[in-house]
């Protein structure tokens, strides 16, 4: 399980990278080369090469490493990651405790020093925060030369965490059960994907969207999705400095949760009984053809790919597509990170915590094997993402903000209570999808969507001024 993608990237450059280059792209297991330019790809190496040249044999200890990846816990994959480290560094003990809850774990162990020793960085956590927690990895200015999306887990000039990879945004769908229903080509606006829902539900059996709605987290995908259909990198800079309502007709929020919500409101279009969803159960289901659309991160692509092996059917029916919100005929997605990895400034092997997250997110190899987006720049772009090339899309990562408006953000959205990202249950997204549940019209969502704006443009108006 990931919660993908959340807050807005660090990276320091206006690359575009069009769907054609991610198609000449491939993961470690195909052999195929990296699209980005050779200087790119020598950084790459030289980080990787010079945290192995800098392994510390003589470090000891025990450290324990707090997580959300269950399945990767119980399938033996992090045990067999260690092997890797205690190659470098022999005499480091690695445990693994994992959580099914994740951010509400971390939240109550965190009220003491007793957190771990490496930990996946918690999302709800206020970026000015991160030094009382966490232990710093070193300057931004040095730090950003290797790797991306370090901007909002840095706290004055110091970087607090290091991602374990990156996702796109999009949509994960059967590709078998699409065209059993008939359809030949993939949307290219929010009418057309809702039209592609409908006629899987007239030509399958299959659950045309399943909402996820009972694992609380499901429905925070759709954020993911938001900051693609708006095709511009500024977008959440714009947001404050042009000060402009979250939702509006034709705005990139109106775009994603006007869909959500046209989804949930029609009964024929999701799974029978919302709450009673079981997000492990989904996966076989959506490889047995069962489960035809669902927004998830394309972390998610490699997990549905083993469900399909472990129950017969073909990996390769497991597509993905971006948000279908096209912008003078073009369709953007954006690339973002996964969970950060931070280190417990309490720990008591704290070289051997830092030597391990360091390890993790630059020579571990876990971001390739999951089909991610590695977060050290130059690396190769995970296979899995070629399919995007069928609608010529344009994958991109948001530019950073200015100096003064670090941390702004964040800061509105948890102040207002409106946090896009947030999982609570008086959060909009759930009301929106409580009000379509019950069958209310898009006046309900018109006044949920104003009960936004207010809030966060009064927030937004008293910390900017």
């Amino acid at each position: 399980m990931s919660t993908s993608i959340k807050r807005k990237a660090a990276l320091c450059l206006a690359l575009v990278m069009t769907g054609s280059m991610l198609s000449a792209c491939g993961n470690s297991d195909s052999g195929s080369g990296s699209a980005s330019n050779s200087n790119e790809t020598t950084a790459a190496a030289t980080a990787a090469d010079n945290s192995s040249a800098d392994a510390d044999t003589a470090l000891t200890g025990t450290i324990k490493v707090l997580h959300h990846r269950t399945d990767r816990d119980q399938d033996g994959t992090m045990a067999k990651l260690t092997e890797g480290f205690n190659a470098l560094y022999p005499d480091v003990k690695v445990e693994y405790q994992s959580f099914t809850n994740y951010a509400d774990d971390i939240a109550t162990m965190m009220q003491s020093d007793n957190y771990g020793d490496v930990v996946m960085t918690p999302q709800a956590l206020k970026q000015a925060d991160l030094p009382n927690f966490f232990a710093s990895f070193g300057s931004y200015d040095e730090l950003s030369k290797d790797y991306y999306w370090l901007e909002n887990y840095s706290v004055d000039g110091s970087v607090y965490a290091l991602p374990t990879g990156g996702t796109a945004s999009g949509i994960l769908y059967n590709k078998k059960v699409w065209a059993d229903a008939g359809i030949t080509e993939l949307p290219k606006t929010t009418d057309e994907f809702l039209a592609c829902l409908r006629q899987i539900k007239e030509n399958t059996e299959a659950i045309p969207y399943y909402t996820n709605y009972n694992a609380g987290w499901c429905i925070t995908q759709w954020q993911s999705l938001v900051v693609g259909a708006s095709g511009d990198p500024d977008f959440n800079t714009k947001l404050l400095t042009e000060k402009t309502d979250l939702f509006s007709e034709g705005s990139a929020y109106d775009a994603v949760y006007g869909t959500l919500f046209d989804i949930y409101a029609d009964p024929s279009l999701h799974e029978e009984d919302p709450m009673t969803t079981d997000w492990e159960g989904c996966k076989p289901a959506f490889a047995q053809g069962k489960i035809a659309t669902m927004v998830l991160g394309s972390w998610a692509i490699s997990q549905f790919q083993e469900a399909a092996v472990q129950v017969g059917t073909d990996p390769a029916d497991v597509g993905y597509m971006p948000f279908p919100n096209s912008i003078n005929g073009k369709i953007y997605s954006v690339s973002s990170n996964d969970y950060m990895m931070s280190v417990n400034k309490n720990s008591a092997n704290l070289e051997a915590a830092m030597a391990y997250a360091k390890w993790f997110c630059t020579d571990s190899g876990f971001a390739q094997n999951e089909g991610e987006i590695s977060g050290l720049k130059g690396a190769a772009m995970p296979a899995t993402l070629s399919s995007f090339d069928e609608l010529g899309v344009e994958l991109f990562v948001e530019n950073p903000c200015p100096d003064e408006l670090v941390g702004k953000w964040d800061e509105i959205a948890k102040t207002s209570e409106v946090d896009p990202w947030g999982d609570a249950s008086t959060n909009y997204k759930f009301r929106m999808a409580e009000a379509a549940f019950q069958g209310k019209d898009r006046t309900a969502y018109d006044e949920i969507a104003a009960d936004v704006n207010a809030a966060w443009n009064s927030t937004r108006d008293s910390i900017l001024g």
